[in-house]
This record gives C-alpha cells, sequence and structure tokens, in this order.
C-alpha cells in the first residue's frame, strides 16, 4: 500500500477524509481479488483496497458504478459514505454520488456491491464532479448523514422502515444525537473500533453506535443471533449493561 501525504480536515462536526488520501486505488493486489471472489465470509476484515475499485449494482443486477473512495469519521471509525461513480448510470457525466455503507451487501456471485436502492433515491445522494474536491463542511456532514439515515440499511433489513419512520417523527436516537464530549466520543470510537476488529458481518460492522451521557444506543441489523450476541459482548466489555440501548434488529 502506497502511503500519500494529505490533510486532515477539521471541523465542529466528526473528522472525516476520503481513504484514497492513504491507499493508492490501482494497488490491488491479488490476495484482495481472492478476498473477494472466494469463499472468505463478509464478516473477516475489509481493507481500504478490497473496496475501492469494485462495482456496485442495483436489484436488477445493473452496474450503477465503481467505488471510488470512501468517507470515514476517523473519531468513531465509523464508514459515513462509500463514494461510487454513478454518474453514467444516473445520466449526469462526471459525478460521484455517496452512498450510505449500510444500504451495500457485498455478493460473492456477483463479484460486486449490491443495492437495492432505487434510481430516485439514488439521484437524491450528495453528489460532487470528479474534478471537484469533496466538501466535508459541517453542512455537507449533515447532508451525507441526513441522507444515511433516510434510506437506512440494506432493504431486506426487517427494521429498516419502522427505524426510518421513528428517525422522522424523532421518536428514538439517531447518528445525529452523538455526544461531543470528550468521554462519549472515545467511548463511540472504542466500540466501533472494537466492532470492526471483530469477525463480523459486513452490515454488523456498521451499526449505528450513538453515545450520549454515557448511554450507548445501537442501532441497525446483524445476520444472525449469534452475531448480536457477539455485538453485544463487545459493547459490554466496554459499557455497563445499564448504560446500553439495545435496538439491534436480527435480519
Amino acid at each position: 500500500m502506497k502511503l500519500q501525504p494529505f490533510v486532515l480536515l477539521t471541523a465542529m462536526m466528526p473528522l472525516v477524509v476520503p481513504l484514497t488520501a492513504i491507499a493508492d486505488p490501482d494497488s490491488k493486489p491479488d490476495a484482495v481479488d481472492r478476498h473477494l471472489t472466494g469463499s472468505n465470509p463478509i464478516g473477516s476484515a475489509w481493507r481500504a483496497s478490497e473496496i475501492i475499485g469494485t462495482n456496485v449494482k442495483n436489484s436488477n443486477d445493473e452496474v450503477i458504478g465503481e467505488v471510488k473512495d470512501l468517507a470515514v469519521d476517523f473519531k468513531t471509525g465509523e464508514v459515513l459514505a462509500v463514494i461510487v461513480s454513478s454518474g453514467g448510470f444516473l445520466g449526469v457525466a462526471d459525478t460521484l454520488s455517496s452512498l450510505p455503507s449500510s444500504a451495500l451487501r457485498y455478493d460473492t456471485k456477483a463479484e460486486a456491491f449490491k443495492t437495492k436502492l432505487t434510481k430516485e433515491q439514488l439521484q437524491k445522494a450528495p453528489q460532487h464532479k470528479t474534478s471537484d474536491k469533496p466538501d466535508y463542511t459541517d453542512a455537507a456532514l449533515a447532508k451525507l448523514r441526513e441522507y444515511r439515515d433516510s434510506v437506512g440499511g440494506d432493504n431486506d433489513a426487517p427494521d429498516n422502515s419502522a427505524n426510518n419512520a421513528e428517525d422522522a417523527e424523532e421518536k428514538t436516537v439517531t447518528p445525529v444525537d452523538q455526544g461531543s464530549s470528550e468521554s462519549d466520543v472515545k467511548t463511540t470510537k472504542d466500540i466501533r473500533a472494537a466492532v470492526v476488529d471483530a469477525d463480523l458481518s459486513f452490515n454488523a460492522k456498521n451499526i449505528k453506535i450513538i453515545t450520549n451521557g454515557g448511554t450507548v444506543t445501537l442501532r441497525g441489523v446483524v445476520e444472525n443471533k449469534d452475531e448480536h450476541a457477539a455485538v453485544l459482548k463487545i459493547v459490554h466489555s466496554k459499557v455497563a449493561k445499564d448504560n446500553v440501548q439495545d435496538l439491534l434488529e436480527v435480519k
């Protein structure tokens, strides 16, 4: 992996940088190709070089575009967006779309990430021209999170419709409720790092982890009961059980 100079952009919102600033997407070793096309489970660790350069297809098996970049919150370890070259599919030349990682699922047979987002939903995703630098201002980050929360995760997930309705009516905790104190940020970051390092599914690695006032809220979809238990074990190793609100759903 080649290391290139990059600048960390700081703002009131959590720190975000594109991973192509660190990883050269043209450097894709054979081991990476074997990981994506072989029998390894999605739960094994993912590297930026494994994701960047991979096609994204819709439910009709049409190629939407190719993963060009990732937007990562370095404070919490959260993947905020998978940046896809969707211009050709949407009929808008030289355009990149920022899609939530929770809306993507790797399909070994298709050798691509699959999403059930409709063309209309894709058109509403945050976009920028390939020649422009990504905008990581507070307003842009808020827009990223707003879009992610509006479309939810993989459309097969059992909780998406209900959670999106609750979010819209402000009945539950969403990522915008993440506490800004040093303690809350550290708790979320530590849990996120442990979850990412664990042998979990791609969706589980991207569950929503929100810490506010010492209370941790978990939202999203996990593959099965064993994975649910594994996530809770990780969280309970960092935070007392009484301080955890478990809103995870089993697929």
